[in-house]
C-alpha cells in the first residue's frame, strides 16, 4: 500500500498532465499522487470566451477530476483550499486537513493582473476562472435586454457597449465570438445589430501584440475592424466607472461591460509561501523546474517562470520566459515528471533540463477566423519563424492544438465532447462550417433520409444473403427504429466503401451509400427514433460504470 505522497497543487491543465503522468511512472511503488484543488473538476481554460459568449455550454469546459482519474487508483483526489505550506516539515496545510509530501509541484496556475487599475474589481470583469466566464455571460444577456429597454440614451450607449481591455489571446480571442454573439443578441432584443457597440481598448501602439509576424497581426486587426469593431490603440485604461471606461487621455467610453484582459499574475496566495518569485508574481524556477532554492518543490504552468538561457535578450527583459500557455505548462510538467521520478527512486541517469516545446499557436477571432503560426510538425521545425496561416488551415490548426491537449491528458472522451461542441452542437451558424455540420435544427430533416437508407439496406441484405446479408439486413432495421443510429451508420458507411472498392461495378446509387451514411451518423435517430430513449440512458449507466460518478466534493484521503 502507497505510504509516501507526492503531491500536486492545481488541477488546471499542467496539474492534471503531471498527476496523469507521475501515477503512470510510479505505479506499483511506495508512492501516491495526491491532487488538491478548489474545484473538484479541471476547467478546460482555452475555451472560456465560448461559455462567456454562449457558443458553448458551461458543462462542456469542466472535467470531473474522478472520472479523469477513475482508473488510476494511485491518484488520490482532495477539493480543497491550500492555506499553508510548511517548508520544513514538509507538510501541506488545507481545508480539508494536512498532508505530508515527499515532493510537492505547485501548478495553481494565474489571475487576471489589474495593475491596480481603481474600478476594476468593482465595475470591470474578468476572464480567467470558471466562475468568471459564467457570471460575464449572464451579465451579458442581461446588460443587452436592459439597454434594449432603456430610454435614456446616455444610459442606453452604457449598457449596449462592450469594451474589451487588452489585445492578447484571450482579449481578441473574446471580441472575436463577441462579433458573432451581436447578431443573436440583436435578434433577441430587437435591436438593430449596429447598435451593440463593441470596442477593444489596447494600452500600446499596436494589437495581437504576441505575434511576432505583424503582417499576420495586421490581417487580423483588419478582420476585426470589417466586423464592426472599434480599435482603440495607445490608449490605457486608468479607471472604471460604474458606466464608463476612462482613458489616459481624458476620453470617457460609456460601457457598463468592461472586460479587462491585459494582463496575468500569479494568483495571490502564493506569495506567502516563501518562494522566489519574478515577472508578475510568478514562482522563479531553475533548469530543472524546481522552484529556485528549493530541493522538493516543483513549479509547472503559469505559476512557473524559467527564463530559457537561448531565447534570452539583455535588450529585452521580457523575452525567453516559459509563456503562460498551454504549451508552455506541458513543457514544464515534462520537465518536472522525469525530475520527480528520479528524486524518489533512485534511478540512473541525469536530470532533464527544461526545453520548450511549442507546435506554434493560433488566435481565433470568432469562429470562423483564425491567425496563427505553425512553428514545427512532430519534431520538425518549419522554418526559421513558422509558417503563418490564416483563415480556415489556422481554424483547422488551432483545433489540432486542442486534439493534442486532450491526448496529453488521455481524454478520448472530451475530445469526442469537444468535437461535437465545435462542430455539431453549434446553434447559429457558429462553428467552421458557418453551421452546415450542425445538430442543432437539422436533425428532423434526416428522418427521411434515415428511414429511406434502413428499408434500402434491409432490400439489399435479403439481395445478399449469408453474413454480408445479415449484417445489412440488422443495419436497415436499426436506421429504420432509430435505434443505435450513429453505430449502425458508421457500419454502414464502412460496408458501402466495400461494396463500391469490391463490388464489379460502380452505380450512383452505390457511391451515395456512405454518404448518406456519414449524414446519419450525426444524431439522426433522436428525433422520431429509440435513440431518443436509448442515448442519453447510456450515457448515464455506461458512462458512470466506466468512469464514476462526477462530485462536487472530493476527499480521496478518507477512503
Amino acid at each position: 500500500m502507497a505510504s509516501k505522497n507526492i503531491v500536486v497543487v492545481g488541477a488546471g491543465f499542467s496539474g492534471v498532465f503531471t498527476a496523469r503522468k507521475l501515477a503512470k511512472r510510479l505505479k506499483n511503488t511506495d508512492y501516491q499522487i495526491v491532487l488538491i484543488d478548489r474545484h473538484s473538476f479541471m476547467t478546460y481554460m482555452t475555451e472560456l470566451h465560448e461559455v462567456a459568449t454562449k457558443r458553448v455550454e458551461p458543462k462542456h469546459v469542466q472535467f470531473d477530476l474522478g472520472t479523469l482519474f477513475k482508473h488510476q487508483s494511485n491518484v488520490k483526489i482532495v477539493t480543497a483550499n491550500v492555506e499553508d505550506i510548511d517548508k520544513s516539515a514538509k507538510v501541506i496545510k488545507t481545508s480539508e486537513g494536512e498532508f505530508t509530501y515527499e515532493k510537492l509541484v505547485i501548478a495553481t496556475g494565474g489571475t487576471t493582473n489589474t495593475f491596480g487599475t481603481p474600478g476594476v474589481e468593482e465595475y470591470g470583469y474578468t476572464l480567467w476562472s470558471f466562475e468568471e466566464a459564467v457570471k460575464l455571460r449572464a451579465h451579458i444577456e442581461e446588460v443587452i435586454r436592459e439597454g434594449a429597454m432603456e430610454t435614456d440614451p446616455a444610459l442606453r450607449e452604457a449598457k449596449l457597449t462592450i469594451a474589451v481591455v487588452g489585445s492578447g489571446f484571450t482579449g481578441v480571442e473574446l471580441a472575436g465570438e463577441l462579433i458573432e454573439q451581436r447578431r443573436e443578441l440583436a435578434r433577441a432584443n430587437n435591436l438593430d445589430e449596429s447598435e451593440i457597440k463593441l470596442e477593444v481598448i489596447e494600452a500600446v501602439p499596436t494589437i495581437l501584440n504576441m505575434l511576432s509576424d505583424r503582417k499576420l497581426a495586421d490581417k487580423g486587426e483588419q478582420y476585426m475592424i470589417n466586423h464592426g469593431i472599434k480599435l482603440r490603440k495607445s490608449a490605457g485604461v486608468v479607471e472604471v466607472k460604474e458606466h464608463a471606461a476612462l482613458l489616459k487621455d481624458g476620453t470617457e467610453v460609456p460601457t457598463e461591460t468592461l472586460v479587462w484582459t491585459a494582463g496575468v499574475k500569479a494568483k495571490p496566495q502564493g506569495a506567502k509561501w516563501g518562494l522566489q518569485q519574478g515577472p508578475g508574481g510568478r514562482f522563479l524556477a531553475d533548469e530543472y523546474s524546481r522552484a529556485l532554492g528549493e530541493e522538493d518543490i516543483y513549479v509547472a504552468g503559469d505559476v512557473a517562470a524559467y527564463q530559457e538561457p537561448a531565447l534570452a535578450d539583455p535588450n529585452n527583459p521580457r523575452a525567453g520566459w516559459t509563456p503562460q500557455t498551454v504549451e508552455g505548462g506541458e513543457s514544464a510538467a515534462n520537465t518536472v515528471v522525469p525530475n520527480v521520478v528520479y528524486d524518489v527512486t533512485g534511478q540512473t541517469g541525469e536530470r532533464h533540463e527544461f526545453k520548450g516545446h511549442y507546435q506554434g499557436y493560433a488566435v481565433s477571432i470568432g469562429s470562423h477566423y483564425t491567425v496563427g503560426v505553425i512553428q514545427q510538425l512532430g519534431n520538425m521545425k518549419i522554418g526559421k519563424d513558422g509558417w503563418s496561416v490564416t483563415g480556415f488551415i489556422a481554424n483547422m490548426f488551432k483545433h489540432i492544438i486542442n486534439f493534442y491537449f486532450f491526448m496529453q491528458i488521455s481524454s478520448g472522451y472530451h475530445m469526442f465532447q469537444y468535437t461535437l461542441d465545435e462542430f455539431f452542437r453549434t446553434p447559429n451558424g457558429r462553428n467552421p462550417f458557418f453551421g452546415w455540420t450542425s445538430r442543432v435544427g437539422n436533425v428532423l430533416w434526416s428522418v427521411p433520409l434515415r428511414i429511406v437508407m434502413g428499408i434500402t439496406w434491409i432490400s439489399l441484405g435479403a439481395t445478399l444473403g449469408g453474413g454480408a446479408g445479415m449484417i445489412a439486413t440488422i443495419v436497415g432495421w436499426l436506421l429504420v427504429f432509430g435505434f443505435l443510429t450513429s453505430i449502425a451508420a458508421f457500419v454502414g458507411f464502412i460496408f458501402g466503401l466495400v461494396m463500391v472498392f469490391a463490388g464489379t461495378g460502380v452505380t450512383v446509387a452505390a457511391l451515395l451509400i456512405p454518404f448518406a451514411s456519414l449524414a446519419l451518423m450525426n444524431g439522426a435517430g433522436r428525433t422520431i427514433g429509440l435513440d431518443y430513449w436509448v442515448t442519453p440512458f447510456l450515457e448515464r449507466s455506461l458512462g458512470a460504470s466506466w468512469y464514476g460518478q462526477a462530485k462536487s466534493h472530493y476527499n480521496d484521503m478518507h477512503k
